[in-house]
């Protein structure tokens, strides 16, 4: 396990109008391969996207230039995926929705105003260093930073 690590979180991308799991518009495809161009060095170890087509389309380009696969979890279950995350301590992309990113992004520890239906492209990176400790007695240190995506 690393002593340091860095979770993103992001909302998926522009959504086009649809009435039920909406594919991404032209827009939020540009979006998603710009979030692709930024996180490649990131030295990603994992890509968690609800099983929506609008959060999946956001997390593929990323996952197909780093060979990894996107891994489902349930908008429902920000607990279970948060204490995952910080138990294997790694490097990770988390796609969700603007009524679940603030939850995520607080859930880690950090700070997050609601979002919006009209708010895509922040990026949170919260990184984690001087760890100590293991399972639910693991204690870091914590950065937030929050980034724009741009859709080029």
């Amino acid at each position: 396990m690393a002593n340091e690590f860095t979770v993103y979180v992001v909302r998926h991308a522009e959504k086009a109008v649809a009435e039920s799991d909406p594919p991404l518009s032209e827009k939020g495809q540009k979006r998603a391969q710009a979030l692709a161009d930024l996180l490649q060095k990131a030295e990603l170890k994992a890509i968690y996207s609800t099983p929506y087509q609008r959060t999946q389309m956001t997390a593929q380009p990323l996952a197909d230039s780093l060979g990894l696969t996107v891994q489902s979890y349930r908008p429902g279950d920000a607990e279970g995926i948060l204490e995952a995350l910080m138990a294997r301590g790694e490097n990770t992309l988390i796609v969700g929705h603007s009524n679940t990113v603030p939850a995520l992004v607080r859930g880690l520890g950090g700070q997050s105003e609601n979002l919006t239906e009209q708010d895509y492209g922040d990026l949170f990176q919260l990184t984690f260093y001087d760890c100590a400790g293991e399972g639910e007695e693991k204690r870091c240190q914590l950065l937030q930073t929050r980034l724009m995506v741009p859709t080029n």
